[in-house]
């Protein structure tokens, strides 16, 4: 008996033992002893800590638990309003918050008004402004965490709400008579979302505090982005993402004084804040640099105060104006805060200390308060730092005076009214000529003082308006940049290739849109009335048309025709541009004809609504005959399209950006079906159900050996593989592609040279009709291999572009000339703007199609020879590899900065190519197609490759 009783004992204890969960062993450093609320607080506003169910700054406060504080707060407290300013993507709310005492938040609209007389003051005397000033309280916007994995400031902002709406103290109830403070806590909630889940999947039970840890590192995408993987803190003058769009719009409602924006950095960092160093954009107030440097002297005595490091600039610089920054050009003073990055818990130091998560968000607290002490006390001579400068902005004698921006009528209404859209989203205002006008202007391609024609209808800008300065850097062809910075950023390229631009050196919106504009040197001020968007008119079908249309030159067209394809409705595409029923129809216009579809009827309403959902004018066809010689319905220009079934790759090496981009214009110039690729379980995928293959650009070798001799048979079994920037690269190293890259192209180079040659004289055919119609044969006749040209050997050339290559850009804009006869190249310009940073060069022989090139013709002189195909051949000067017309001049650089290495490297080297493998084909593109969802030129040739690709680049098709 006493036996089974010890026996049932020892099962207990063991039972006992084996059901006890193990505590982690102690770890008295991340024992962070500061208090995050010092004060004291009104019972009746509940902390924080009772909505979390822990303490602000132990874990990372979820979205859910953000909104939920926030309009709780609203709710309880006479201090607090919150209000929703957008949904993002995955259907979370954005809210920002406005603080202040009762009184303030009751008179806000009149607060409003007061700084909208300011921003605009031509109408304002200076006694006027002085009483507004002297009655307006300091305005604040305080923002954190756009990048979602960047968790510290939107905890830090808990605190701040929570500290202001219910803290007893004297000081704060003094503070908040004087501001109005506005807090945006979660400006990136899809990223967030994503980052704190997998904080909670990569947690185990012991805290840690290694940085190279999951915890710590995260895994693609990781929660920096937004749910299409965009950059949120690069997307404010292009506001091409919902967050970004309602943000905008309730900032500059506001026109604060201050902006603040929390970031983190390294996690082995300390702590940065502004200002920033140079370059630094021309177009901001020179005040900003004065104001930049008292507020960080008094950011630093409050880190001081405390003994914590921080330093300012060094690595930060405000050349780009997309980031949050974009509010300096309106007016206010903006500081950045970067945190070194704890994820959680917190990370082990160099010198051996732990900096835990709570103290980082401590940091962020002791910012933001020191940040609002300093505007509190300087808000006065801010305003009338701003009220000056926005005289300046709209004096007829001020450096915004005398210059105007215009964009030229286009067929391209879709492309057109986006450029409307991002104008107005920042309160810019423009206007619609009404009489046509001859003008003296400077192009996008670096020629000035060109007499131009401007039609009725021209998009005016002036510049001289309340916004000049976010218009001028929105709209200048190119940035200055001073000539020390570049200096230093040459001694910084040959000493060890480092670089002080943190971002692209160009961003024309213009240009990124592929739009034509101008610079004219003075104020246009007459003809003028407010723009208005065409509204389209709904077709009448009342004829019974046996054919509809839309015209190519929209770049809704290519959604139309894959939206319709979807549908099962069978279309068209014009590779040749022709007149049918008097309607003009340019090359890549998309038709839809009954004989085409039996059930015309049935899908005549699918067809009109289709149509009517895209903002596109359809065009009733009641004959296929073309006018005169252009082409008819039934010849060989009105090729049959198939429906693309497409997939891109993801995770593994593939850049989240890249990805994101994609799939965003997939989702929003298409939204047809498609899938994402696990490129990780690649070898596994079934590629017989597609016959569209994306790779976006990839990190070195995302793919194995394996996986791209499936893509090169699956290729030559009639798909059509389209590859960007690093993808391409490997697409060539596996053979998959007869394109070379630039560096591996010398031992050929005649070759490639004689293919450019022959590219020009396709497109310049100038006749000898004596020499043509002579009966003697002639002696003099000169051939692309003549040895007249002297060109560098190969071993040269390895060498020269070795050199070369250590200069190529950050990101700028060089010219590129278009192939007009080729399908990718519908609805684009014979010459456009390429952003290009050191993305591949591509050298392109008589093997492959080249559509864009890089460089674009100009006379060199008045004298112009006038064989052209006869200066080709014989008179040329050699550029590298490559040889161009001795009367031409190659224009390379439009914009940002490129060293003349860089551009004579780029000169002539191909963009995007096309070939036929097997029965399939592939399309490479040097260049992220669609970089930052605002490249929308070389977009339209992504949409043309995914859509038109399958019935007009490969020989089969492919059937599920």
């Amino acid at each position: 008996m006493k036996k089974i009783i010890l026996i049932l004992l020892l099962g207990i204890t063991v039972q006992g033992i084996a059901g006890v969960k193990l505590k982690p062993t102690p770890l008295k450093e991340l024992d962070y002893q500061a208090s995050l609320l010092p004060d004291t607080y009104q019972t009746d506003i509940t902390a924080p800590q009772d909505i979390l169910g822990f303490p602000v700054g132990q874990r990372v406060a979820t979205p859910l638990q953000i909104s939920k504080a926030v309009t709780l707060w609203g709710e309880q407290s006479d201090r607090v309003q919150s209000f929703q300013y957008a949904t993002s993507h995955e259907g979370r709310p954005l809210y920002y918050v406005i603080i202040s005492s009762p009184e303030n938040l009751a008179n806000a609209d009149k607060v409003k008004q007061q700084l909208s007389k300011l921003a605009d003051p031509e109408d304002l005397s200076d006694a006027e402004a002085d009483k507004i000033i002297e009655q307006l309280p300091a305005v604040a916007w305080m923002a954190y965490s756009i990048h979602g994995n960047e968790s510290s400031g939107a905890d830090a902002a808990l605190i701040a709400i929570y500290h202001l709406a219910a803290s007893e103290s004297d000081d704060v109830k003094k503070l908040l008579q004087q501001a109005i403070i506005i807090v945006d806590p979660m400006m990136n909630p899809d990223g967030r979302a994503r980052f704190a889940k997998e904080l909670q999947e990569n947690r185990g039970i012991a805290p840690n505090v290694d940085d190279q840890s999951l915890l710590h590192t995260g895994s693609w995408p990781y929660g920096r982005t937004n749910h299409y993987y965009f950059d949120l803190n690069r997307d404010f003058i292009f506001s091409t993402q919902p967050e970004t769009r309602g943000r905008i719009k309730m900032i500059n409602e506001w026109f604060p004084q201050l902006m603040i924006d929390g970031h983190e950095m390294g996690a082995q960092d300390t702590y940065l804040f502004a200002p920033a160093r140079e370059p630094v954009n021309p177009h901001l107030p020179k005040s900003r640099k004065k104001w930049g440097w008292i507020f960080a002297e008094d950011q630093s005595r409050a880190f001081d105060e405390k003994g914590w490091r921080y330093y300012t600039g060094e690595w930060f610089e405000n050349l780009y104006p997309g980031y949050s920054n974009y509010a300096e050009y309106r007016g206010a003073v903006h500081i950045l805060y970067e945190q070194a990055r704890m994820a959680e818990d917190g990370v082990r130091r160099p010198e051996g200390t732990i900096l835990t998560y709570k103290e980082s968000v401590h940091h962020q607290v002791i910012s933001t308060f020191a940040n609002l002490k300093t505007l509190v006390k300087h808000s006065k001579d801010m305003y009338k730092d701003f009220v000056r400068e926005r005289r300046q902005n709209i004096a007829s004698s001020g450096p915004y005076a005398d210059r105007t921006f215009v964009v030229l009528p286009t067929d391209n209404a879709t492309r057109m009214d986006k450029l409307i859209d991002a104008l107005s989203v920042q309160g810019i205002e423009f206007y619609r000529l009404t009489k046509s006008s001859k003008v003296s202007a400077d192009d996008q391609f670096g020629a000035t003082g060109k007499t131009v024609t401007l039609p009725v209808g021209t998009l005016v800008i002036p510049n001289r308006q309340p916004e000049a300065r976010l218009l001028a850097t929105m709209m200048e062809f190119d940035a200055t940049i001073k000539p020390s910075v570049l200096v230093e950023e040459r001694q910084r390229t040959l000493r060890d290739g480092s670089s002080l631009m943190y971002d692209t050196t160009a961003w024309n919106i213009t240009m990124m849109y592929g739009l034509e504009a101008y610079t004219v040197q003075r104020n246009i001020s007459n003809n003028l009335e407010p723009w208005k968007t065409k509204t389209v008119e709904k077709v009448k079908l009342a004829d019974a048309p046996i054919a509809l249309a839309v015209n190519g030159a929209d770049d809704n067209s290519v959604g139309f025709a894959a939206r319709l394809m979807e549908q099962g409705v069978q279309v068209r595409v014009t590779n040749k541009a022709t007149v049918l029923s008097n309607n003009a129809l340019s090359r890549g216009s998309v038709v839809v004809t009954e004989t085409d579809n039996p059930d015309w009827q049935t899908l005549l309403p699918v067809i009109t609504s289709t149509a009517e959902t895209l903002g596109l004018e359809l065009l009733p066809l009641a004959s296929g005959m073309g006018e005169g010689q252009l082409p008819d319905w039934g010849g060989q220009h009105f090729p049959i399209l198939q429906k693309p079934q497409v997939a891109m790759l993801a995770r593994g090496g593939f850049s989240s950006y890249d990805v994101g981009a994609t799939w965003f214009s997939l989702d929003d110039n298409l939204a047809i079906r498609h899938s994402l690729l696990n490129s990780l379980n690649f070898n596994y995928a079934d590629l017989r159900r597609y016959n569209v293959l994306i790779l976006p650009n990839q990190y070195g070798e995302a793919l194995s050996e394996s996986a791209y001799k499936a893509i090169d048979n699956w290729v030559k079994n009639g798909g059509t593989l389209i590859a960007m920037d690093g993808s391409a690269r490997q697409v060539i190293k596996h053979d998959i592609s007869r394109v070379t890259l630039l560096e591996d192209s010398f031992e050929d180079a005649e070759a490639f040279d004689i293919a450019l040659q022959r590219e020009w004289l396709a497109k310049n055919v100038e006749l000898d009709m004596e020499q043509i119609n002579a009966h003697q044969l002639g002696n003099d006749l000169a051939f692309p291999m003549s040895d007249e040209v002297k060109r560098l050997p190969e071993e040269k050339l390895k060498k020269l572009d070795k050199w070369q290559r250590e200069f190529m850009p950050s990101g700028a804009f060089v010219a590129a000339r278009v192939d007009q006869k080729h399908w990718l190249s519908f609805g684009s310009a014979a010459e456009m703007p390429l952003l290009f940073a050191n993305n591949p060069l591509f050298m392109s022989d008589e093997s492959t199609e080249a559509v864009t090139r890089i460089g674009v013709f100009e006379e060199a002189s008045s004298n112009v020879v006038s064989k052209l195909a006869k200066s080709v051949m014989t008179d040329r000067k050699a550029i590298g590899w490559s040889t161009i017309p001795e009367d031409k001049n190659l224009v390379v650089r439009l914009s940002g900065l490129v060293w003349p290495e860089a551009a004579q490297r780029m000169a002539n080297a191909a963009h995007l190519t096309r070939e036929s493998v097997g029965q399939g084909q592939v399309i490479l593109f040097a260049t992220s197609a669609n970089f930052r969802g605002a490249t929308r030129a070389t977009n339209r040739m992504l949409l043309n490759a995914i859509v038109y690709g399958p019935g007009l680049g490969t020989e089969n098709k492919i059937e599920l």
